[in-house]
């Protein structure tokens, strides 16, 4: 594939949804399953493809584990858009969290801006005000990211697709108000102000010493889309009525991660396709 080859989800490349319980699901996402096993090993795919980055990105790459993958606990209860070729490997992901608490709850709140004297206050502040914003209208907050591609779709329109059928979700799930925290590298910030992202409260992109990288703030307003991609958006849109959902139980309850040390296409999730070599995993856009 060449750089800047145009992807349709709906031809060589796939989306799948991945949802932590079927009764969250609305009724718009037609393909529906409660499959734990899958729900688990696509999980561990996502974690795999995020933890090739970190490899990379300064000293988080140390707390990977030995497997390689980067994990979080709220994966498991977590949304996660899925982008696969046309053998089912996975090229890209990003992660939707409903927030149901308040600022401590967000990955922002443990960012090295939150620890400064002089922006943190600002930070908890500005989004505190979008929580009771959000909560007073009826309106979802969610907070978005851990969006990761691999290197042959990063300058595609597979970064704006995954991007945008993440979006196409949260429409799905209600709108609302999401934020996340968006690295520069590999242009990944510019893309998403471009899409409708806004600065946070004019706080200033700040250095992130766990990821080695600048960071912005960026918060998004399901009604305050980019015109620009309106007609793309409402493609996905319909396109999302018809894409896999696989959920790992029926209604919420404890979710225990017993992930497997190895899972039948794990050779693809870590890059190893034939003629790749272990020990050179593949650069990944994330943030």
């Amino acid at each position: 594939m060449s750089k800047g080859h145009n992807l349709n989800p709906s031809d060589r490349f796939h989306f799948k949804i991945v949802a932590p319980f079927r009764a969250d699901v609305p009724q718009t996402l037609g393909r529906v399953s409660v499959d734990k096993r899958t729900h688990r090993d696509l999980v561990f795919g996502t974690q795999l493809l995020r933890g090739n980055v970190y490899r990379e990105c300064g000293p988080i790459a140390m707390q990977l584990l030995a497997d390689g993958r980067h994990y979080q606990a709220i994966d498991a209860q977590s949304w996660h858009v899925l982008l696969e070729d046309g053998i089912g490997r996975l090229v890209g992901c990003a992660r939707y969290r409903p927030v149901a608490g308040g600022f401590e709850q967000l990955n922002a709140s443990q960012s090295a801006i939150a620890h400064s004297h002089r922006y943190g206050p600002l930070l908890r502040s500005a989004i505190e005000k979008q929580i009771a914003y959000a909560r007073n209208n009826n309106m979802p907050y969610c907070e978005v990211g851990a969006w990761a591609l691999r290197p042959e779709v990063r300058c595609s329109t597979a970064a704006v697709n995954v991007a945008l059928m993440t979006y196409a979700l949260t429409l799905h799930l209600g709108g609302g108000i999401g934020i996340t925290t968006a690295t520069r590298l590999h242009h990944s910030a510019s893309i998403l102000r471009r899409l409708g992202g806004r600065r946070l409260a004019d706080l200033p992109a700040y250095y992130e010493p766990k990821y080695g990288s600048v960071i912005e703030v960026l918060y998004f307003n399901s009604g305050h889309l980019n015109p620009r991609y309106a007609d793309r958006l409402e493609k996905l849109r319909r396109e999302i009525e018809d894409v896999p959902v696989i959920c790992a139980a029926n209604a919420p309850g404890a979710i225990h991660e017993e992930l497997p040390a190895y899972v039948p296409q794990a050779s693809y999730y870590l890059g190893n396709a034939p003629g790749m070599q272990r020990s050179q995993p593949p650069r990944v856009a994330i943030h």
